[in-house]
């Protein structure tokens, strides 16, 4: 039985090259609506998870599990579960968070660009 390599490479190649996409517009092309800042946790970040995480992640039984009500607890969510990933969901996933519509645009590449430059509190 001879195994014809050809056809499985071409196959092995489209598969490798259409299943790769990234699909967040604001993060591949940039924002000019958003204004540029270097947010911080105490500035900026702080503000997004109150008004729009620690509704349901507060508290003795929080959602998931996940405890989002301080610098620690939000630092840890997004290096360790996912949050980046979550937020970045296209609306009609039902993974988004927060569930109710996701973030703005504006916030959401806040948060990518604070994970992204390591976290800082002020």
């Amino acid at each position: 039985m001879r195994i014809h390599l050809f056809p499985i490479l071409f196959i092995t190649a489209c598969l490798a090259l259409f299943s790769c996409q990234y699909n967040v517009e604001s993060v591949l092309y940039g924002s000019s609506d958003c204004p540029p800042i270097e947010a911080t946790y105490q500035m900026h970040i702080a503000e997004i998870i109150e008004n729009h995480c620690e509704g349901c992640h507060s508290g003795n039984n929080p959602s998931g599990g996940l405890l989002l009500t301080n610098y620690d607890h939000v630092v840890a969510a997004s290096s360790y579960s996912g949050l980046a990933d979550r937020i970045q969901l296209p609306l009609s996933d039902p993974n988004i968070m927060p569930p109710n519509g996701g973030l703005s645009a504006c916030d959401t590449e806040a948060l990518l660009n604070w994970v992204a430059n390591g976290t800082p509190f002020e």
